[in-house]
């Protein structure tokens, strides 16, 4: 179980949600609470989405449980038929990502007492405090997204690009060196590959974010675009991992000199994109990462002539199939180290020019997602 920023800034959502309740003299304090839970979002700009967004449709369930209160009273079959009417309309404006809290509302309004026991003023006094219970909830969580713990999604997103690629590193020279049963590499490759997604989720939430001053924007939108192409480059090495596994069978049929070859350019992509990582950190120079792909000639033909070379050699239609698949795994090695160089050259730039501007604050940070 992980202990993260997002648990912590729960809590203390819950716990100002019900000091100011308790001071305003507000009740039930319970419908804030929910509404401070459900309320809270990922990063800043969503929450002040979110609240635009839960105002308009709380507002909408609030109206439409007094309406439907003073037509027909309060019994479960209204209710149930109010919650219907306030879905459908939420549908309709495009606001069905606040119908949890919308639904709350309705039941909190129309489980009120209204008849003998409570008059008409009464009753809309109280479905209005309930009203503002809801929105007290969503105000707090804004505030906590705001002021407590601001989500640090570079050091986050850096940390765990490097954290997911040296893993994938440490399964490839596996099983490129033969040493690995092919089960075991499966079923870290599900893992993986969730933790991949998850890494591409943060992404779309670092995104979202917006800076309120223009002179940061343009460098907020450069480091958004080396990240992305950062991310890239790690789901890049999946997919050339998951064919390597795919095909592991077909790679172990190569001839020696052909395996050596490919073992060679897979480490010379794992050190390339193990420098770019450093230097995200500025440990290395910009260009350090060019200079050592341009120093790195191992073989008199390139890796796709050497493969042509012994498949027109072969005889035997199994093993030219067998030859034949190991195209993917080329491909998948081409598509790897565009990725790293695309990624590379624009950490180049970034770092090289506007220094002043292009810095990225990466913390200290060893835990995953």
């Amino acid at each position: 179980m992980r202990f993260g920023a997002r648990v912590l800034k729960t809590g203390i959502a819950v716990v100002l949600t019900f000091l100011i309740t308790n001071q305003i003299g507000l009740t039930p304090a319970l419908i804030a609470g929910i509404a401070a839970v459900n309320a809270l979002q990922p990063n800043v700009y969503r929450s002040l989405e979110t609240t635009w967004n839960q105002f308009r449709g709380n507002t909408i369930g609030a109206m439409s449980a007094i309406v439907m209160v003073l037509l027909f009273g309060s019994n479960i079959l209204i209710i149930g038929l109010t919650v219907i009417l306030v879905l459908a309309m939420l549908l309709f404006f495009k606001l069905q990502s606040v119908s949890t809290l919308a639904v709350i509302t309705v039941v909190a309004i129309m489980d009120v007492p209204f008849g003998a026991d409570l008059s008409t003023t009464d009753f809309l006094v109280t479905a209005g405090t309930r009203f503002s219970l809801v929105m007290i909830g969503v105000l707090v969580s804004l505030l906590v997204n705001l002021v407590f713990i601001p989500p640090r999604y570079e050091t986050k997103m850096y940390h765990n690009c490097f954290n997911i690629a040296n893993d994938i590193f440490k399964w490839m020279r596996l099983e490129l060196n033969s040493v690995t049963e092919s089960q075991n590499v499966k079923k870290d490759l599900e893992q993986l590959q969730k933790r991949v997604t998850k890494l591409e989720t943060m992404y779309s939430w670092y995104k979202e974010e917006r800076n309120l001053f223009k002179k940061q924007r343009f460098s907020d939108h450069r480091r958004k675009v080396l990240f992305k192409h950062l991310i890239a480059s790690t789901r890049q090495a999946y997919n050339l991992l998951k064919r390597i596994n795919r095909y592991e069978n077909d790679y172990n049929h190569l001839s020696d000199d052909l395996k050596y070859h490919i073992r060679i350019e897979m480490d010379e992509m794992m050190a390339y994109h193990e420098q770019v990582f450093m230097k995200f950190t500025e440990k290395i120079k910009p260009e350090t990462s060019e200079l050592y792909v341009e120093g790195a000639h191992y073989f008199d033909m390139s890796l796709m002539t050497h493969f042509l070379t012994d498949y027109s050699q072969l005889t035997d239609e199994d093993d030219k199939l067998q030859y034949e698949n190991i195209l993917e795994i080329i491909t998948a090695m081409h598509e790897y180290s565009r990725a790293i160089d695309r990624v590379d050259r624009l950490a180049n730039s970034f770092f090289s020019y506007h220094t002043d501007k292009n810095k990225i604050d990466i913390q200290d940070e060893t835990l995953d997602i």
